[in-house]
């Protein structure tokens, strides 16, 4: 400590002596200390005057998941019905034991429109998500009744945009409810939305994020390759091009497939011709556990298959942080689905 710092503090810890100083003090003295002791002020100013740094954005965290539909006749048989399964499947959303939620926003597969409310999977958890909105019809004509692709997103975080969302069918009339691409076993769908996202007090950030949830044929390799086309072109031609895309859903098909390749960015040979795609995607999954094995996503509700068909793709502008398999088990030690839950966190900017 410089002297006359030294000299100052110590006046200061004695009020008497720091009253009655100034009047026995030589003047120079006194002009010193009172130089310094505005020094100190105004460097204190300087410091509470300067900005503090930005918050970081919060990461945006989603999950996919095929719930196997409830009703499969077999599967109540096996104890694997909806009933035996869905509090479960309520847990991993909402409680994610296993996980790193809560999660923005969650695409379902094999979601079923029923007027039976025992097997109505969409409305059963639209009434367990309480602080979640929820878009999505079925694939079939009938937009209430059937299997179809199911998007919840968090109310308080995300606004939908009304003029920017919707269903579509992966075929060659994509606005024709209920048509299938050709070699397609069912109709394919993909339900998408242009989400705002809001800050504490419910105003808009100015961030903007396209979230995709779909379902590839299980049968067709030229419905799947046909389908990733589709959902490729239909992600390249949005409105808001500025919004990063996150496309999420069972793909059927694996890493390695002409279809995942070509949503990933790679030339890839598409129905009979080598196809450039018009955008590249990120496997979240692939960036965030390199080399990783034991990466399958189908359990059959008994074991893990080999291969990874459970997908969050997502644009380059939004940087993977983390993606997991969930292999939260029930109570009774069953699966809640048919395939593995995937999980991915994401932050803004590469």
């Amino acid at each position: 400590m410089r002297p006359l710092t030294l000299i100052t503090h110590f006046i200061q810890t004695i009020p008497s002596l720091a009253r009655a100083l100034p009047r026995v003090l030589a003047p120079g003295v006194a002009v010193m200390l009172s130089v310094s002791a505005f020094c100190a002020a105004a460097a204190g100013a300087a410091a509470a005057s300067k900005p503090a740094k930005a918050a970081e954005p919060e990461p945006i965290r989603v999950l996919t998941f095929n719930l196997r539909l409830s009703t499969a006749a077999n599967d109540a048989k096996n104890n694997n019905g909806w009933a035996q399964r869905r509090e479960s499947v309520v847990n991993v959303i909402t409680k994610f034991p296993d996980g790193n939620g809560p999660y923005d926003f969650v695409g379902t597969q094999e979601t079923i429109f029923h007027p039976d409310a025992k097997f109505h999977q969409r409305d059963f958890l639209a009434s367990r998500l309480p602080g979640y909105g929820v878009i999505g019809r079925s694939r079939d004509a009938d937009a209430a009744r059937g299997e179809g692709m199911v998007l919840f997103w968090k109310k308080d975080r995300w606004r939908l945009d009304p003029k920017d969302n919707g269903t579509f069918w992966l075929s060659g009339t994509p606005d024709v409810p209920g048509s299938k691409a050709e070699g397609a076993a069912c109709a394919r769908t993909a339900v998408f939305g242009l989400f705002h996202e809001l800050d504490a007090s419910g105003a808009p950030t100015g961030r903007r994020v396209y979230v995709y949830d779909t379902h590839l044929d299980h049968v067709g390799e030229l419905a799947r390759q046909r389908g990733a086309k589709a959902l490729l072109a239909h992600a390249a031609a949005r409105k808001d091009r500025a919004a990063p895309v996150i496309l999420m859903g069972d793909l059927n098909c694996g890493p390695n497939s002409p279809s995942v390749r070509y949503l990933l960015g790679r030339e890839a040979e598409l129905d009979g011709a080598t196809v450039k795609p018009p955008m590249a995607l990120v496997d979240t999954f692939a960036v965030t556990n390199p080399g990783a094995k034991d990466t399958g996503t189908f359990n059959g509700f008994k074991a893990p298959g080999g291969n990874r068909i459970d997908f969050i793709l997502a644009s380059p502008e939004l940087r993977a942080i983390s993606s997991k398999i969930i292999r939260t088990r029930r109570d009774d030690g069953g699966f809640p689905s048919d395939h593995f839950p995937v999980e991915a966190v994401m932050a803004w900017g590469k």
